[in-house]
């Protein structure tokens, strides 16, 4: 994924390939962090009346025994209660539920009653099988197992079969690139995208897709093939058939985030041209939607807009875009979905000087300037980025409301955050370069303390670079107040 602001005005040469790759490591560690705000793993909980059972740590190897009996026993009801009692001790297994299911014979037994036709004792193995998949990873890769016998269910004719063997196999996809590689050799993936594409059940489609977003996530050795089966015109298809469900709609959202993901040129065209991007964006701007559908559904602009220049333009091109961002921006209530947007936001402003001035008569340099003011300093990073864009891509330093802007950069600089103080300090740099008649420097002297605190920047930095740039700061300040 390439950085998603352009690279920052240097008065002074620097080694741009070198700033480049820093840019491009940072903006992956913040692609990371943001994706590791969500669980790929879904476990079955019963409800507080269904559970029966003691508390995890009062599992103990005479429970253990008791419970292997139970599921050996030849009585079919004892069997069906004791699968009932381990899928709910899997929601938090004890050390020993653990070893049993790593080293026991649990596989076997579930494995088995996997390919035996009792419904009702399926369907418990299934619940099982999905907690053990959502456990540790030891736990997932005997899941894997039954992975054979698991796909066979998904084309089950009872739902509530179909649903569960679903849900497993998407846990089970969550485990990583060698399980999502071995569930694709099992005929996984066209299974799971022929439910996607067909199913007329609400909550069956919401498991389908939590299984395909899974399946989806790099890295893969199966991307393209989501392309070949037509994934993308298949969530387009559903969006229009259960466009007024919004957990339907925020589960198709998802799979439209993992197909955009770093994703190629022509990929990310296909997902446009599938007409599902303009649909979701319809969706949330005419929609009261809630944080937990517009998260994926902002997030998946934000994929896009880091596309190219062309993808990025017609993005900013399209007026329920902006619509939409510049709402999200200005929401107050949702601190995910305004930090998403504001991610979103950088992205286009990194375009082209086109992009920034559609964004900047949209209003958003207001809504900047309220965030870098009063937001916690990983939402004011994620302002800043857009305000630097403004400035840079758009020639735009002179048009800011600098006087309200540079005691906050200036905060940045005497932070602890490296990335926070590279960005004041260029900051600062557009300031003496850009502002007429060398108001720059007079106008960070109105800002208390702040030749203080670059020069102490200068005594503590680690990088090169920034001492080298703030020395030559401070000689122009100090060489213009003189005059």
């Amino acid at each position: 994924m390439p950085p998603r602001f352009k690279e920052l005005y240097k008065p002074r040469p620097t080694n741009s390939d070198v700033r480049q790759r820093r840019l491009l490591h940072e903006s992956q560690l913040r692609q990371l962090q943001r994706e590791q705000m969500f669980m790929g793993k879904r476990l079955r909980l019963r409800t507080p009346q269904e559970s029966e059972t003691e508390s995890e740590y009062e599992f103990t190897p005479s429970t253990t025994s008791a419970l292997v009996a139970g599921l050996q026993s030849t009585n079919r009801d004892e069997r069906i209660a004791a699968l009932a009692n381990l899928s709910t001790r899997l929601e938090q297994p004890s050390h020993e539920l653990r070893t049993y299911v790593e080293t026991g014979s649990c596989m076997d037994v579930i494995t088995r009653v996997l390919a035996a036709s009792d419904a009702e004792a399926t369907l418990q193995a299934l619940w099982c099988l999905t907690n053990i998949a959502g456990g540790e990873p030891r736990m997932a890769e005997r899941a894997l197992e039954a992975a054979p016998n698991v796909v066979s269910l998904v084309e089950s004719q009872s739902v509530e079969l179909q649903n569960q063997a679903i849900w497993a196999l998407g846990n089970m996809a969550a485990e990583g690139e060698r399980a999502r590689n071995q569930l694709h050799a099992n005929g996984v993936v066209d299974a799971i995208v022929d439910v996607v594409k067909t199913t007329r059940d609400a909550l069956v489609l919401q498991t389908a897709c939590f299984a395909l977003s899974n399946l989806a996530r790099k890295p893969s050795a199966f991307f393209a093939y989501l392309f070949d089966l037509c994934v993308p015109q298949a969530v387009a298809q559903q969006l229009r058939v259960f466009g007024g469900d919004a957990e339907c709609v925020a589960e198709l959202a998802w799979v439209c985030v993992y197909l955009s993901a770093s994703s190629s040129a022509s990929q990310i065209d296909a997902i446009v041209a599938s007409g599902a991007v303009d649909l979701l964006v319809e969706y949330a701007t005419k929609s009261s939607v809630g944080s937990a559908t517009l998260i994926p559904i902002i997030r998946m602009l934000g994929n896009i807009a880091a596309g190219t220049d062309a993808q990025t333009h017609a993005l900013a091109s399209n007026p329920l875009f902006v619509t939409l961002l510049v709402r999200s921006i200005e929401s107050t209530s949702s601190r995910a979905v305004e930090k998403e947007a504001l991610w979103v936001l950088s992205s286009v402003t990194a375009g082209s000087s086109d992009d920034v001035d559609i964004m900047v008569r949209a209003g958003v340099v207001s809504d900047l300037v309220r965030i870098i003011g009063t937001q916690n300093f990983d939402i004011r990073k994620e302002a800043a980025y857009s305000l630097l864009n403004i400035a840079i891509v758009g020639q735009r330093t002179s048009d800011l409301p600098n006087r309200d802007l540079a005691p906050h950069f200036v905060e940045f600089i005497a932070c602890q955050d490296e990335e926070l103080v590279r960005m004041g300090v260029q900051y600062v740099a557009l300031l003496f370069e850009h502002l007429p008649n060398r108001q720059g420097p007079k106008l960070l002297s109105k800002v208390a303390g702040a030749i203080d605190v670059l020069e102490n920047l200068i005594a503590i930095t680690p990088d090169d670079e920034t001492r080298s740039l703030v020395s030559a700061l401070i000689d122009d300040y100090y060489a213009e107040l003189s005059l």
